[in-house]
């Protein structure tokens, strides 16, 4: 009989012990779940953060894409408006005074890019003074031989 007391012990204590460890079992899953979703909701963030920096470079692009071309518009108008100064027989010397620039930096507009006379009819037709500044550098009292 002492026997039937040990294997009934025996037994009552595998089955608590079975009991503790599907307990255990069950807690371990649960967390694992639990892991598992925050690891999603992780990924999901992540994703998000660079999509969000694919959209942002693509908005910079086409910002410094829009910014370009209103740059350039704007120097084609500073050239349109140099020439156009040129165009009244102003020396290109005094332009650069005027504007404050450099006689190197004041140049005619190229004809494909500046703004034709048929396109401003109020405006004088372009008028070209290269020989009136071979003039003016003439008499400036320098001895050519020099």
């Amino acid at each position: 009989m002492a026997e039937n007391r040990k294997s009934a012990k025996q037994t009552a204590a595998r089955k608590a012990a079975r009991e503790q460890a599907a307990q255990r079992a069950a807690e371990f899953r649960r967390r694992q779940e639990q892991l598992e979703e925050l690891a999603v909701e992780y990924f999901v963030a992540v994703d998000a953060v660079a999509g969000i920096e694919a959209a942002a470079e693509e908005r910079i692009a086409a910002i410094r894409a829009e910014t370009e071309q209103q740059v350039e518009a704007s120097r084609a108008d500073a050239a349109d408006v140099v020439g156009q100064m040129l165009d009244t027989k102003v020396t290109r010397d005094e332009v650069a005074e005027r504007l404050g620039l450099p006689v190197r930096e004041v140049k005619r507009p190229k004809r494909g890019t500046a703004t034709s006379t048929a396109e401003r009819p109020d405006e004088l037709p372009a008028v070209d003074d290269s020989a009136r500044a071979d003039e003016c550098d003439v008499d400036r009292g320098e001895d050519p031989a020099a």
